[in-house]
């Protein structure tokens, strides 16, 4: 499937290490031609891991690099992007002066994401290499800032963010030239501590497959690794063990001589190649096969697939631009949606197998999705009366494609999770809509209220949910992995507009069942 036309489109990773850009042309999800790609050294984690801020002149190097980027835009006729920073500009105290100077002066938008986030898109770029037989199920992503492993277990992924880049490292332990020995035993000690802390190590299969991500993994895969039938990089733990020592005593210049990688690189490819011991050391992997993706391609791909019109019908490309509309706004917002996600499925769960009930249109299916994924977004402004901060929030905030009424119809929905049911006289923005959407919106409210409830605890412990229509009443058969709070009793006292809406009362059957490490219902699109 093709697009209507080539679409133009960049991606930024702000790294702690350096910055970097790709600028393609993409023809449909399945074909994204590079057009220009430029890594600029620019260590945003030297200030920060150690003084907590980013200095002066690495703060100005930054500003050059984006002024640099804007040009090459306007150059290819950038018409969609997407800037990311990660773990250095997410911990620095003056990130928001920097994100301030690069809009102003630039005109790109930065926007900060979590270990969660930077995961899911290098995950999402990682699968896209792998055929389907032989996906990874264990991801280790190795940055500057940040470790993350990314493990899946039956139908979920799990990620687990550990603050132990290699940058970060470098600067906290002084490790700037060459290892002694007693030095990089205190390194994966060190390592293999937080590992046992963060990374559910009995639910690792070490004879799966397993993918390594970022520069360093690279640089050492093609060092001292080899280079499979199909093309693929791959390195051994025994293969990286035998390295260890020359990389270990080597210093800096020395590195780059023998090496031939650049100076930034060689300062911090010792501490990584520790890093990578003790991870397959410590879950038991023989081997780390190198995809050479990341974040840029996981949003290159995500960026196409948005502007894919003629691959899907209208609706359901609509419907996933505006939920990728949300999540980057929640994200620009530094809210956290994991519970907003369960209540968006839950929500449109309910939407699906009432449609007979409720009679509205499906596309507002998306309307509730994107309600449900922002419901909670007021808390940024604080928590009480925060479905009032949301209703503003959204009104005012930038959401490409969430356009008038639905705007108004997602910032009623997030006024009226909460407390009172909308009404004209307190519910401003709900009395701007017409009567017929006023009328949808009280039925949408009816069901998010609900899901709401479900997952009240925020601990995303809901293993399915089925309606069944009853003669007199809905029954709602909610499967939960324990019910430490009274999810039936909150469910059916959220209930009360669904019966005032739809005309029937809601019973709510919860089956518990012993709990496991994850089970929350799976994300889907």
């Amino acid at each position: 499937m093709l697009l209507v036309e080539p679409v133009h489109i960049a991606a930024i990773d702000t790294g702690s290490n350096a910055i970097r850009v790709a600028v393609c042309a993409a023809v449909s999800p399945s074909e994204i031609n590079p057009l220009v790609s430029e890594r600029v050294p620019v260590r945003l984690g030297h200030g920060t891991f150690v003084r907590g801020e980013i200095d002066a002149a690495t703060f100005d190097n930054a500003i050059t690099a984006f002024a640099r980027f804007r040009k090459l835009f306007d150059q290819y006729g950038v018409t969609h992007y997407r800037a990311v920073a990660t773990s250095a500009v997410r911990n620095a105290r003056n990130r928001d002066q920097l994100l301030h100077r690069l809009f102003h002066d630039t005109q790109i938008e930065l926007d900060v994401i979590d270990g969660e986030e930077e995961a899911r898109l290098v995950r999402r770029a990682v699968l896209s290499v792998f055929k389907k037989k032989e996906k990874p199920t264990t991801i280790v992503d190795l940055g500057g800032g940040s470790l993350e492993i990314t493990n899946r277990t039956d139908k979920d992924w799990h990620t687990a963010s550990m603050r132990i880049g290699t940058v970060r490292l470098m600067e906290t332990f002084g490790l700037t030239g060459s290892i002694s020995p007693d030095e990089a035993k205190m390194m994966r000690r060190y390592v293999a501590s937080l590992l046992h802390q963060a990374v559910p190590l009995d639910e690792i299969d070490p004879s799966a497959l397993t993918a390594a991500c970022g520069g360093n993994a690279e640089e050492l895969a093609n060092l001292f690794g080899t280079r499979l039938e199909n093309g693929r990089l791959t390195i051994s733990r025994q293969q990286l063990e035998d390295a260890l020592p020359k990389v270990l005593k080597y210093d800096v210049e020395k590195r780059m001589s023998k090496f031939g990688v650049r100076q930034d690189r060689a300062e911090v490819m010792g501490v990584a190649a520790l890093v990578f011991a003790a991870v397959m050391t410590e879950l038991r992997i023989d081997a780390l096969q190198i995809p050479e993706v990341g974040i840029r391609e996981g949003i290159l791909l995500e960026l196409a697939e948005s502007h894919a019109q003629d691959d899907l019908p209208s609706g359901k490309a609509r419907r996933m631009a505006l939920l990728a509309s949300a999540r980057v706004f929640a994200t620009r917002m530094r809210h956290d949606t994991t519970h907003g996600e369960q209540v968006r499925v839950l929500a449109r769960a309910l939407f699906d197998q009432l449609k007979e009930l409720h009679g509205l249109p499906g596309k507002l299916g998306t309307v509730l999705e994107v309600a449900a994924i922002l419901h909670d977004i007021g808390e940024v402004v604080h928590r009480k009366g925060h479905h009032r901060h949301g209703e503003y929030l959204v009104m005012n905030g930038r959401i490409p494609g969430l356009e008038s009424p639905q705007r108004e119809m997602v910032a009623a929905l997030v006024r009226a999770h909460r407390k009172s049911l909308p009404y004209p006289k307190k519910h401003l923005t709900y009395s701007t809509l017409s009567d017929k959407h006023q009328a949808q919106v009280r039925r949408l409210a009816a069901l998010l209220r609900i899901a709401d409830a479900i997952d009240t605890d925020h601990r995303q412990r809901v293993g399915d949910l089925q309606v069944e229509m009853g003669d007199d009443e809905v029954i709602l058969h909610v499967t939960l992995e324990d019910d430490a709070v009274d999810t039936a009793h909150l469910a059916r006292r959220k209930s009360q507009a669904f019966e005032q809406e739809l005309g029937l009362p809601v019973s709510i059957d919860v089956k518990v069942v012993p709990a496991q490490r994850h089970a929350p219902i799976a994300r889907t699109e």
